[in-house]
């Protein structure tokens, strides 16, 4: 893990590649707290499926001289997965996060719902965003992805349902649903290509009748995770890895 960075430039990578040198900023404190020096090989990760080898040529005060080695492309291919989790207490927020964005998830998309936390105002929200942002980024480092988690601005339920429309596949986590999850995955045809997938989780106290009525409207399949009630980040952990697991 410790080879391995995210970096906030572009790097212009038309042409050759090896023997190419750059300066970066974006990541020289965490060059520093990991003690590398020169002559250090790296990996620099862009969160859109560029991971460039480098070698360290100079540590500055402010910034890092790198030669870039070689880059490996990738491409986002197959089902894209996507989770609506209703906004909850920040520090267990900023934790879920973490541990869905080192998962194989496409996006995160906050949601409010009658019995979710609210965000006072445009700068709260903005503030939540970089935080989120931030973590996501790092999460994509830990786990070694070449993708970072997409993580949106906050929605009401009602345009994050609509936001469903051509999903291929859109369920809604409901604790009296006849109808497992687990049961559903078995059935669904999974050989088609680029299935887009949508679950949402309800926060604690679960979605209101009148929401899960609404989500009817949209199409929306009601789904039981369990016998047994879960909180919103067992609840979360557990939907995305059963989506995983029988999707890929």
């Amino acid at each position: 893990m410790h080879n391995r960075f995210f970096i906030e430039e572009k790097i212009e990578a038309d042409g050759k590649i090896s023997g190419k040198k750059i300066v970066l900023e974006s990541i020289i404190s965490h060059i520093k707290a990991f003690r590398k020096q020169a002559g250090s090989k790296i990996l620099l990760y862009d969160g859109a499926g560029s991971v460039f080898s480098a070698e360290i040529i100079a540590i500055g005060k402010r910034s890092v001289t790198l030669e870039l080695l070689s880059v490996d492309r990738y491409t986002e291919d197959g089902h894209k997965i996507n989770i609506f989790l209703p906004l909850i207490t920040s520090h267990i927020m900023d934790q879920l996060i973490a541990r869905i964005c080192e998962l194989e998830i496409c996006a995160v998309i906050p949601v409010i719902t009658e019995r979710s936390i609210t965000l006072k105002n445009r700068k709260e929200i903005s503030s939540k965003m970089s935080k989120w942002d931030k973590i996501s980024k790092g999460a994509m480092i830990i786990a070694g992805k070449n993708f970072s988690t997409e993580i949106k601005e906050p929605e009401t339920l009602e345009d994050a349902f609509k936001a469903t429309e051509n999903y291929g596949v859109k369920l809604i986590a409901a604790p009296q649903a006849d109808l497992y999850l687990k049961k559903y995955l078995e059935s669904f045809d999974f050989s088609k290509k680029d299935i887009s997938m949508g679950i949402f989780i309800g926060p604690e106290g679960d979605f209101s009748v009148s929401e899960l009525e609404l989500s009817k409207k949209y199409g929306l399949t009601q789904v039981k995770l369990t016998d047994y009630i879960m909180s919103t980040f067992t609840a979360s952990i557990y939907s995305v890895s059963n989506l995983i697991c029988y999707s890929y």
